[in-house]
């Protein structure tokens, strides 16, 4: 592909339109991405490392066998990846995105960063995000089952709908009032 070598270090690429592409055994290390656009575009087992997504649009895109590791997403769009279908590292970090109907099943993503992000109809079931900060973030029809969010701060995110008979909440930090919603699963009547 003309865009990239085989070997990308501390390369900056703006404004790209990369769109329904395959692309392939890529590796980037020290990059950063601006307003580029990669909708609907397969990454095939690429390395991403010490990297940062700025203003991009990564929407549908197919993360086959690629590896993110300390990569930075920022105020870019996210709407239906299945991030399962890559190899995460533990450092991935999401500010200000949206990443609506995606996928994160069964991930480590321990002390994750996801903040101020739309994170709707995304399913979570049985990831670790254990040590996260997910401060400001939109959960609204999101799925828990089986999540691990041991330390996890969840202040100010809002519009979870979290089972603790299902989920591991250990020392999870939350806020008044979206605390309440936890009692949801209940069967108990709350009064004001």
């Amino acid at each position: 592909m003309a865009y990239f070598e085989n070997y990308n270090d501390g390369i900056e690429f703006k404004n790209l339109c990369i769109t329904e592409q395959d692309i392939n055994g890529f590796e980037f290390n020290h990059c950063d991405f601006s307003a580029c656009n990669f909708s609907g575009s397969t990454f095939n087992k690429c390395r991403f490392e010490n990297s940062t997504f700025m203003a991009c649009n990564l929407s549908l895109i197919k993360p086959k066998d690629c590896s993110f590791i300390d990569v930075d997403f920022r105020n870019c769009k996210a709407i239906g990846v299945d991030w399962a279908e890559a190899s995460m590292s533990p450092r991935i970090n999401f500010y200000a995105c949206t990443l609506n109907s995606s996928s994160f099943f069964g991930l480590n993503l321990s002390k994750i960063i996801m903040t101020d992000c739309s994170a709707m109809e995304v399913d979570f079931t049985e990831a670790i995000l254990a040590k996260g900060v997910f401060a400001l973030t939109n959960f609204s029809g999101s799925r828990f089952a089986k999540t691990n969010f041991t330390q996890a701060d969840m202040r100010q995110a809002t519009n979870y709908a979290i089972n603790p008979d299902y989920n591991i909440l250990k020392q999870t930090h939350f806020s008044v009032p979206e605390v309440i919603s936890l009692l949801s699963g209940l069967d108990i009547i709350l009064d004001s």
